[in-house]
């Protein structure tokens, strides 16, 4: 271990705890080279770029990013002490409290001045605390999930309504033929050991949780399951052990617009086409659909189709390519 001096769970804010990891990495006496080898050994992936990339930013890594590089310098038995600081930093909890202070409380009829605030503050997604047993048991899994963020729009807007589309992106007609209902995994057709599922924009731009591909081995939590609306129209809603349950709704504003994005549950309305997915079978597969938000021309598909691990889904334009194509297989229920 060579970590005993390292406290992660001190780092204030998401500039220090990068920080930390450029002391970890100077303290390991390690290449960037040396850094890839031996992640590559043990069974994790961070290529050397990746590694030198993070320390140059002042942005959280992403989990996954965090245990492959804590390993990699030689710190294995303090993986979750970092995933665990993480964890908090990407919850917002920056600071820790400040120390009492010394002078006398403010009188109860002085006026505080809130400080200025340049957004709405929006709660989180999920309000609702889980039991507490519940809570002992998943923290492992809650290692590395960020807080999935409620995106209600602060003004109401009325969404524009497109006429259904009668025929699929190929030119041919659409299939009566829709996928079950209940827990599913959606798969990129030419990338099925990928799986849609919560991760970050790897551009940046957009800082709360979306849907993007990773390996299906890691895509759980949260579980995905379709919930039919009505005439093949389904929500795609998620649901976490933690965090409860939301839907996927098509993101209308910048930064982020047209990346898919969860929302609480409650905020989840059939009369919101960007919440709403129709599934038309490709007719050449079992199991292959195009994914359309309703009363939409639009398509979801991968960004610059990208095939890569992390690369995000969107709405688009329909184009019948196939990155547009995914494999929408049912689960056993639990």
């Amino acid at each position: 271990m060579i970590t005993g001096e390292f406290h992660p769970d001190d780092a204030s804010d998401p500039a220090g705890f990068v920080e930390m990891l450029r002391q970890l990495k100077d303290r390991s006496g390690l290449t960037y080279r040396q850094l890839e080898q031996r992640a590559a050994s043990a069974g994790d992936v961070l290529a050397r770029s990746t590694a030198a990339d993070i320390l140059r930013r002042s942005t959280l890594p992403r989990p996954e990013v965090v245990a492959a590089f804590v390993r990699a310098c030689g710190a294995e038995d303090q993986v979750e002490t970092w995933l665990r600081a993480r964890h908090r930093l990407a919850a917002g909890r920056f600071a820790p409290p400040p120390p009492a202070s010394d002078q006398p409380p403010v009188d109860a009829v002085t006026t505080v001045a809130a400080p200025e605030r340049t957004e709405t503050p929006r709660p989180r997604w999920f309000a609702r605390p889980a039991p507490l047993v519940l809570l002992v048991v998943t923290v492992v899994a809650a290692l590395g999930v960020g807080f999935w963020i409620e995106r209600r729009d602060d003004e109401q807007r009325t969404a524009t309504r497109l006429p259904d589309p009668t025929a699929s992106a190929g030119g041919g007609a659409p299939s009566s033929s829709t996928p079950r209902a209940g827990r599913s995994q959606i798969r990129p057709a030419r990338t099925p050991h990928l799986c849609l599922t919560e991760g970050r924009d790897d551009t940046g731009r957009y800082t709360k949780e979306i849907a993007v591909q990773r390996p299906c081995a890691e895509a759980t939590p949260p579980d995905t399951s379709l919930e039919p609306v009505a005439d093949g129209r389904y929500f795609i809603k998620w649901f976490h052990p933690v965090f409860g349950k939301g839907c996927l709704t098509v993101r209308e504003e910048d930064p982020g617009r047209n990346l898919l994005e969860p929302w609480n549950e409650d905020d989840c309305s059939t009369s919101r086409p960007q919440q709403v997915f129709r599934f038309e079978s490709t007719g050449t597969t079992p199991d292959t659909y195009r994914i359309r938000p309703d009363r939409s021309d639009l398509c979801v598909g991968l960004r610059d189709d990208d095939r890569g691990v992390s690369a995000a889904a969107l709405v688009e334009p329909c184009t019948g390519g196939p990155d547009q194509v995914f494999l929408v297989t049912a689960l056993p229920d639990d």
